[in-house]
């Protein structure tokens, strides 16, 4: 390899010194404050990164990369078939209504949750489930019983209307039936 001359050597240096001239002529304050602020957020972004919380993480990754993999593709399932826009709509529905509510709201509500549970009690106490279940299994054999029958004659309705049995039910119908009113108009 054949050495530079002195003279070589010298205009090398002088376009060197003349490029760097020209590059520090050129460079504006606004460009010194936008260099400096860059490298600050880099440095920055470099010291976050250093954390041990995101050192953790990072070690961590490649044993979850699996399961975060899944959990990518479900999500993007849900994005395309629109349940994850329902979801959020529903969520942005939920918290716009937790926004909304008032004391005064939510004290109504809380009391009406109370008369509930109270009416529910009061059900259970006057035997109300029995009372259904009952009354469902009439229907239910009702229902099977007159499967695939002929409705009854009026010589058949009068026979039943004596006996004991359909007497009662009657009874009980007409006396329901009456007392209504008086309680819806409480």
């Amino acid at each position: 390899m054949a050495t530079e001359t002195p003279q070589v050597q010298k205009t090398e240096q002088h376009k060197l010194v003349g490029f760097t001239d020209a590059a520090m002529n050129a460079v504006t304050g606004e460009m010194v404050s936008s260099i400096a602020e860059t490298g600050v957020k880099m440095v920055e972004m470099a010291d976050d990164l250093l954390q041990p919380e995101t050192l953790s993480l990072l070690k961590a990754l490649p044993e979850v990369a699996e399961n975060l993999e899944r959990t990518l593709m479900e999500v993007k399932r849900m994005e395309e078939t629109g349940v994850l826009k329902s979801l959020m709509q529903l969520a942005d529905m939920a918290a716009a209504m937790k926004g909304a509510m008032t004391g005064p709201m939510v004290t109504d509500m809380v009391e009406k949750a109370i008369k509930g549970v109270e009416l529910a009690d009061s059900f259970v106490q006057l035997g109300a489930i029995d009372l259904v279940d009952g009354m469902l299994t009439a229907f239910h054999h009702a229902q099977e019983e007159t499967k695939d029958k002929e409705p009854l004659s009026s010589m058949q309705l009068m026979r039943a209307v004596t006996q004991k049995e359909t007497r009662e039910g009657m009874t009980l119908m007409i006396s329901f039936l009456q007392n209504l009113p008086k309680q819806l108009n409480k």
